[in-house]
């Protein structure tokens, strides 16, 4: 895909997303396999005249490794990050302070292919569908419990009294991440509380689209206590276990997909975001609003799934209800 296809997406980031303009210090990060996209973006800012700096990281296949020092100084420094690399750096310390700094963050993990600009979800109408993700991630913070089912025989619960609902509308803000066309509702499960059985019939981003059978995750005081089922289930359980990390176990995130425009196709901005399917991820939490430091932050994708909070349903047959209905 040539830098002319991927120029249109790239001034959604930098224009519609990323509000710059030419008083916007903009640092975009991007690693040895992502260098390739950095084109269309420069342009896209060169534009606006808005002051680029570009910054090369090393890279990493795992998501949620921490940035250097010196990568997060830079951070702290600019108006507008985009995180253009192979690895989401969502789940980073360095990633949180420059939040809390000021900074709006972008990040586009899996960024790397060379139609990455070219993905349907960028043709999610953002304005239109910002209100409902944002009226869910409310729904999330005054919740108290949130139960997960389906047909298959997910059946899990869990506390998120006391834990805010997180809107990634595509907007970049100072309070939490864009995605980018990766759009969401999600929370930070109280740790210790998730009980129950997930059955994965979507895909886990990072690992495969769940093609054999469904992965079966049995959750006990909040930790994943077996993984079994086929070949993507035995994939998922050699990764966690490489980590040799007990806290890659932790049930760390509850959300909603919620771009219509995205399909399964095993990428994660666009699994973790087809409308109407749930995500319930292992490990990190810590910089999503909980207090779980893990090697790793890796997703599962339910769909076909329905969410329950405080016994109303919010999510059934890939409608969402954001103020319920008993």
């Amino acid at each position: 895909m040539n830098t002319l296809l991927k120029l249109a997406n790239a001034r959604k980031v930098v224009r519609k997303l990323g509000a710059a303009d030419a008083s916007t210090k903009v640092l975009v990060i991007y690693d040895l396999y992502t260098q390739h996209n950095v084109e269309p973006l420069a342009i896209a800012l060169n534009e606006i005249g808005a002051p680029l700096h570009l910054l090369q990281v090393t890279g990493s296949a795992v998501h949620g490794v921490q940035l250097s020092d010196i990568t997060a100084a830079a951070m702290k420094e600019a108006d507008l990050i985009v995180g253009m690399t192979r690895a989401n750096i969502a789940h980073t310390a360095a990633r949180q302070e420059a939040t809390r700094a000021g900074a709006r963050v972008i990040v586009l993990p899996e960024s790397d292919g060379a139609g990455f600009f070219g993905a349907s979800g960028w043709d999610a109408d953002f304005d239109a569908l910002r209100p409902e993700i944002d009226g869910l991630a409310e729904a999330f913070t005054n919740a108290s419990v949130a139960r997960v089912t389906s047909a298959l025989g997910t059946d899990v619960t869990l506390s998120i009294a006391g834990r805010r609902g997180r809107s990634l509308n595509g907007f970049a803000n100072t309070i939490d991440i864009s995605a980018g066309y990766g759009l969401e509702s999600s929370v930070a499960p109280v740790e210790g509380t998730a009980n129950g059985m997930i059955v994965v019939n979507g895909s886990i981003p990072g690992v495969a689209v769940i093609q054999d059978e469904p992965v079966r995750i049995e959750m006990r005081d909040g930790m994943a206590v077996s993984i079994e089922g086929g070949r993507e289930a035995d994939a998922f359980r050699t990764l966690l276990e490489s980590f040799n990390d007990p806290l890659v176990y932790n049930l760390g995130e509850l959300g909603v997909g919620m771009n219509p425009k995205c399909t399964l196709d095993g990428t994660m901005l666009s699994d973790e975001s087809v409308y109407g399917s749930i995500q319930l991820a292992l490990g990190t939490s810590a910089y999503i609003g909980g207090l779980t430091k893990a090697a790793a932050h890796y997703d599962t994708v339910l769909i076909d799934s329905t969410l329950e909070l405080d016994g109303k349903v919010v999510l059934r047959n890939g409608q969402v209800f954001p103020e319920g209905r008993a």
